[in-house]
């Protein structure tokens, strides 16, 4: 009995209706009873292109795994492009011994005769891989030289950009009043409000998950059809096409890479942004933020854990149950624990407290807010300043050494506005709470409820980014032998008194 297994993939899926994997999948299936061998197995790429490395994770990889312990014995595809597409992968299948077949003919790989032939067309697809590669490079250069935005799959909070378009096209009227080339190119609802929504939350002191979690609620999902991961809301907020900001070559793109580049690093698009630049750029240097970790685990699902310290040793406090009562335990050593409901109780009560207080609008007021219209001017008198410099330089009028003490101080300059501007892009996280209590009136009873609708509506990483924006939280042990009074305010006030607060 001859095993065999069918390979099956296309490079791009745009409905995930895995049609094209359908049709190999029947042709292969009726090559195979031609033959008269047996079906062992199926590997499945769909939507993964053969340029792409093959490595651990897909079907290709499975495959070679397998025909190397001797699972199967051949290997069936629609044709060879479906399976070989360059040299590296023929260098693959013969280390490994792999017999191909294609409904097009058998690719004999243990002959000279057989060998000679893959490796010529296996050149020759890889040839044509490379000469597309060059053409979409030249492609999205050009396009981005046109003030355009690059090309390929449609942009999440986009339509999908027309075939030829120019800055110079018929203009429409955008939702800021402004004209806009009506190329195709602008804000799709619902996902354009999704995005400003997730730039808001980020910069309120969201998570990228908890942002993806809202956006699967939503019924949103990628531009691919998969449902939103951390992972993916980064790349979009991370990506300076909503700012209406033209991206760097794909290469470049990377999040750490583009926090190198400064906002007069990037040329200003002819489309409509979703976003201020200032906001943008205050988002990438969040998410460039070392101190957000790449892995962060599993997400705190609890008010305090993490935040809140032990008295004793200084270390974190982490959530957790100790014999089915949910509390709080110092993560260093067994110094105390707290009952997590009882803290979590009092903590909110506290924050409620204080942000129902007719002062609390002066947790948002700036007296140093910056003026972003000013900064922007600033900015583009400095840009041009360097410009002119270098200008002076190419044309042999001045020297490098002689222009290398003014070109530090403009670029100085250059780096301290576009920092104003990327600070001028944060939001408070206070901002929907304070809003609610303001919108409340004069009376205390009225703001607190308004208050704590507001915050009950927050999700858990808001309440956090809350607190530590407020407080620093210390647990401290209430004594040996000590016990919580059954009442709800002798509870209360039992937890106050293990519980030392500092407001920041």
């Amino acid at each position: 009995m001859t095993r065999a297994a069918l390979y099956l993939r296309q490079s791009l899926d745009r409905d995930h209706r895995q049609e094209g994997i359908d049709r190999q999948r029947a042709r292969c299936r009726a090559e195979v009873e031609r033959r008269g061998w047996t079906i062992v197995e199926e590997y499945v790429d769909n939507d993964v292109s053969a340029s792409k490395p093959r490595g651990v994770g897909t079907a290709w990889h499975r495959m070679i795994e397998d025909t190397k312990a001797g699972r199967v014995d051949v290997v069936v595809a629609v044709d060879q492009d479906r399976i070989l597409r360059g040299i590296r992968d023929l260098v693959t299948l013969l280390d490994v011994g792999a017999r191909i077949a294609t409904v097009d003919g058998e690719l004999d790989l243990t002959t000279a005769d057989g060998e000679f032939r893959a490796t010529l067309a296996a050149g020759l697809a890889r040839f044509e891989v490379q000469r597309k590669s060059e053409r979409q490079r030249r492609a999205n250069a050009h396009r981005r030289e046109g003030g355009l935005p690059a090309g390929g799959r449609r942009a999440f909070g986009y339509t999908r950009l027309k075939a030829g378009a120019s800055a110079d096209w018929p203009k429409r009227v955008g939702a800021d009043g402004r004209e806009w080339p009506d190329y195709g190119h602008e804000p799709k609802e619902p996902e354009a409000s999704a995005v400003r929504r997730g730039y808001a939350m980020l910069l309120a002191g969201a998570t990228l998950r908890s942002i993806a979690r809202a956006w699967n609620a939503e019924g949103l999902t990628t531009t691919v059809g998969h449902e939103w991961e951390a992972y993916s809301v980064r790349a979009v907020l991370a990506n300076p096409r909503n700012a209406g900001l033209v991206a760097p070559p794909r290469s470049a793109t990377d999040v750490m890479t583009t926090h190198n580049l400064g906002l007069g690093d990037l040329p200003v698009g002819s489309w409509e942004p979703l976003v201020a630049p200032e906001t943008w750029a205050a988002a990438r240097d969040l998410l460039a933020d070392p101190v957000r970790r790449s892995s962060p685990g599993a997400a705190p699902r609890s008010l305090l854990s993490g935040i809140a310290t032990c008295g004793i040793c200084g270390g974190a406090m982490k959530a957790g149950v100790i014999r089915d009562i949910r509390s709080y335990r110092c993560s260093e050593s067994a110094h105390l624990s707290r009952k997590r409901d009882d803290a979590d109780h009092f903590i909110t009560h506290v924050v409620l407290e204080r942000l129902s207080q007719p002062d609390a609008a002066a947790l948002l007021r700036r007296d140093d807010a910056p003026d972003v219209g000013k900064l922007r001017a600033e900015l583009l008198e400095a840009q041009q300043a360097e410009e002119s410099v270098l200008s002076l330089v190419g044309r042999g009028l001045t020297t490098v050494d002689k222009a290398a003490a003014t070109l530090r101080d403009v670029r100085e300059r250059i780096g301290g506005l576009e920092a104003a501007l990327s600070d001028a892009g944060r939001v408070d996280v206070f901002g929907d709470l304070v809003a609610e209590a303001e919108a409340a009136g004069d009376a205390y009873d009225a703001r607190w409820a308004a208050v704590a609708e507001a915050w009950a509506a927050l999700d858990i990483d808001r309440q956090r980014a809350i607190v530590r924006k407020l407080l620093a939280v210390e647990m401290r042990s209430p004594g040996k032998g000590s016990r919580a009074p059954r009442d709800a305010a002798g509870r209360l006030a039992h937890t106050e008194a293990t519980l030392a607060l500092t407001w920041l």
